[in-house]
């Protein structure tokens, strides 16, 4: 079976224009020495859907840390630019071209996650660390129960903490927020949902509460990583689930600090 990391450093790598060097001085994907796998590296990694709320309380976990282990290491979208999706492009030997359409790059990284078992999560593993960087490291890059239980099973250092949020809640805040990264067609399918939300939902997007570009992404992000969260979690010490349900950011900010503590005193 062929060694996708090694496909990639050879067939893909080289052709790809990476600002990483300059970006993340502390960050490699070739092997050298002095530096080590991010799989062995203490990490906490935030796990949450779209409209969660992920990025705003890592905004202010940010601030309110002195930006401790944030801003080291790529982000997912970063992580499925300059390996994924490219990786995925190339084995079905398609152009290697930016992707902006939230659809497609759910497509993309579906594919790539066919070829490359652990997904997002392995994709993270191939990052190469700095020796001399010691800290914990904060990320939000892993989606779904494939990729957290692949995380967990292979990775002890890494901490999974998943927000969980009402389905409904989520559609209303990506409903209502305005960001470039949310580009996709709009198709008002609600067959995706459970049954016994979708009359709700139907009602909300008649009523404009909540949109056919923010239904169009969460039925394609639940074709990749379902719609609920881990299941699995208790078997697991390194993993925590947050339901966020009617909490602030500062709240679900506080609950992360505490995490970020308590992995860094371990």
């Amino acid at each position: 079976m062929m060694d996708m990391r090694e496909y990639y450093l050879r067939e893909v790598y080289p052709r790809l224009e990476l600002p990483l060097a300059a970006k993340y001085p502390l960050v490699t994907l070739v092997d050298r020495a002095g530096y080590h796998s991010l799989s062995e590296h203490p990490l906490l990694m935030l796990v949450a859907l779209t409209g969660t709320g992920k990025s705003t309380a890592l905004d202010i976990v940010r601030a309110r840390t002195d930006g401790r282990g944030a801003g080291i290491i790529p982000t997912r979208r970063e992580v499925a630019d300059w390996i994924a999706i490219p990786l995925a492009q190339a084995v079905a030997d398609e152009a290697l071209v930016p992707v902006p359409d939230r659809v497609d790059r759910f497509a993309l990284t579906r594919r790539f996650a066919q070829r490359v078992p652990g997904g997002m999560a392995e994709a993270f593993s191939w990052l190469q660390i700095a020796d001399d960087y010691e800290g914990l490291l904060l990320s939000e890059g892993i989606r779904g129960k494939n990729e957290i239980g692949y995380a967990l099973r292979q990775f002890p250092r890494w901490q999974i903490v998943e927000l969980s949020l009402h389905p409904l809640t989520r559609l209303r805040r990506l409903s209502g927020r305005q960001q470039d990264f949310d580009q996709a067609g709009e198709t008002a399918d609600l067959s995706f949902l459970p049954r016994d939300l979708q009359a709700e939902a139907k009602s909300l997007l008649a009523a404009g509460k909540i949109s056919a570009k923010a239904l169009t992404i969460v039925r394609a992000e639940a074709a990749n990583y379902g719609f609920t969260p881990f299941a699995d979690g208790a078997a697991y010490q390194q993993y925590q689930r947050i339901d966020v349900d009617g909490f602030k950011p500062e709240d679900v900010a506080e609950a992360l600090i505490e995490v970020m503590n308590r992995q860094g005193a371990g």
